[in-house]
């Protein structure tokens, strides 16, 4: 079977890039000829996609260009590739005259996937419903990775086929034990921005700091002091660090920066457990990556992240989060870490459970040769 992943823009980094390079690498293993089509500048998730033998079609266009041009630049290469294309994944809903121009020039057997990457979201108004729905019935399958995300698209009005299915994470490490906690370290992975809401995540640790050592003085130990390590970059850095410093704990934060992805799972095992405020989610490729290392998550409800962390074994989770409850429950899982009641071992097991790499990549094979048969 040929496959066309015609993808759009490739950021150097972020959750669709990476379960792209998983899903495509997965497929080509199992003897499909798969192609990259997308823009963007050349990063090392790119050169692990050529390494797993996956031909890369790309326009050098600079990451982050007004009005869809790069992607009106990469349709004619796109118009050629489709027509000997068997199945074509979409990373993005492109701007509906592009997807006409590409359904028009497949051949009649040809199928077209999208894979979203975030929530879908209700049209707020008749014009945009029309036009959103249409370019949804161009696909002949639609795979979120929430239950709650099929809704949003029934309501929309799309009656296609829709699958649940997971990202596909990476295949996780050698399992690193716990650091002392006599260091209580709470990590953050991801970049900051304002879908990730990093604020109230720094406002819940100064409330969580309040409660904690509060229980620290109880019982003697008054040069304890956790830690928050946010691991990632982003335009709203500044500002951020400005917070800390408003709220007096900036001793407390540590900003990392951006992790090559060759130290992420190091990153990972420096913590005890993770925290994401998110207001906005798709999948959350991070969060699997963290539960694959074994450390446990704190998270609001945002995007597939209640699906992922319905299994109280991988962490809590946050309704209507604000600082107060949010701190609560931070110290709720610390405290379960304390007692090991939740451990490394416990929180993996968990994990491979449902979320098994080669598992999932087979899932997504077999729907995609469903599609076809």
């Amino acid at each position: 079977m040929k496959i066309l992943f015609y993808f759009g823009g490739f950021a150097p980094v972020g959750g669709i890039e990476t379960f792209g390079k998983n899903l495509l690498s997965h497929l080509q293993s199992r003897d499909h000829s798969c192609t990259l089509l997308c823009w963007g500048q050349m990063s090392p998730l790119l050169e692990s996609i050529k390494q797993a033998t996956v031909p890369i079609l790309r326009s050098p266009w600079r990451w982050g260009c007004r009005f869809n041009l790069p992607d009106w630049v990469l349709l004619l290469i796109g118009i050629q590739q489709i027509k000997q294309a068997d199945l074509v994944l979409f990373g993005k809903l492109f701007p509906l005259d592009i997807l006409k121009r590409l359904r028009l020039q497949a051949g009649e057997t040809t199928r077209f996937v999208y894979i979203t990457p975030y929530k879908p979201l209700q049209p707020t108004i008749s014009i945009d419903k029309r036009y959103i729905l249409e370019a949804l019935n161009l696909f002949d399958m639609i795979l979120v990775q929430s239950s709650s995300f099929i809704d949003d698209l029934h309501n929309i009005g799309y009656l296609g086929r829709s699958e649940v299915i997971p990202y596909i994470p990476h295949n996780p490490g050698n399992l690193k034990p716990l650091p002392s906690q006599e260091k209580l370290k709470i990590g953050f992975l991801g970049r900051l921005v304002e879908d990730k809401n990093v604020p109230l995540l720094i406002e819940s640790f100064r409330c969580f700091l309040d409660i904690y050592l509060r229980e620290l003085n109880r019982e003697g130990k008054k040069n304890f002091e956790p830690s928050l390590h946010l691991f990632g970059d982003g335009h709203l850095r500044q500002e951020l660090e400005q917070l800390t410093q408003n709220l007096g704990i900036a001793s407390s934060i540590i900003f990392h920066g951006s992790v090559p992805h060759s130290q992420v799972e190091e990153a990972i095992a420096s913590c005890h457990l993770f925290a994401f405020t998110s207001r906005w989610e798709g999948q959350c490729l991070a969060a699997l990556e963290i539960l694959a290392c074994g450390r446990p998550i704190v998270a609001t409800d945002a995007g597939a992240l209640p699906e992922i962390l319905s299994d109280s074994r991988l962490g809590k989770l946050v309704p209507s989060a604000n600082p107060e409850n949010f701190a609560s429950s931070l110290t709720d899982l610390v405290k379960l870490i304390h007692q090991h009641s939740i451990s490394p071992e416990t929180v993996r097991s968990a994990y491979l459970e449902r979320y098994e790499p080669t598992q999932i990549g087979d899932r997504y094979r077999n729907l995609l040769i469903s599609l076809c048969n």
